[in-house]
């Protein structure tokens, strides 16, 4: 069953560093069998405190990215590799986020 890494970045503390992690994050998700269902700064608030954010600004970084991998040992696999773990770090060291996994039923 497909599983799907939900990420809510919240804020963006270096722009620099982050772009090395966008530069290179879409080659390891593809090498795990994960696609990008959805990745964007705007989105309609329905409930809560979110803040859509604006593209390429900093002030509101805000944006909702949908990670879709054929199932949850394959999310699992991908988020635990060496693949990812330098851009993982060069993420957690540049922003701010939460982020989920849901494996569907």
């Amino acid at each position: 069953m497909p599983a799907y890494l939900i990420v809510h970045r919240r804020e963006i503390t270096d722009p620099q560093k982050l772009k090395r992690y966008s530069d290179g994050i879409d080659a390891v998700i593809a090498k795990f069998g994960g696609k990008v269902a959805a990745r964007s700064d705007s989105f309609k608030v329905l409930e809560g405190d979110w803040h859509a954010g604006r593209p390429h600004d900093d002030a509101r970084p805000e944006r909702l990215t949908v990670i879709e991998f054929p199932d949850m040992a394959k999310l699992q696999e991908w988020y635990e590799s060496n693949d990812y773990a330098e851009l993982k770090a060069i993420r957690q060291a540049a922003s701010r986020s939460d982020i989920v996994a849901i494996e569907t039923r």
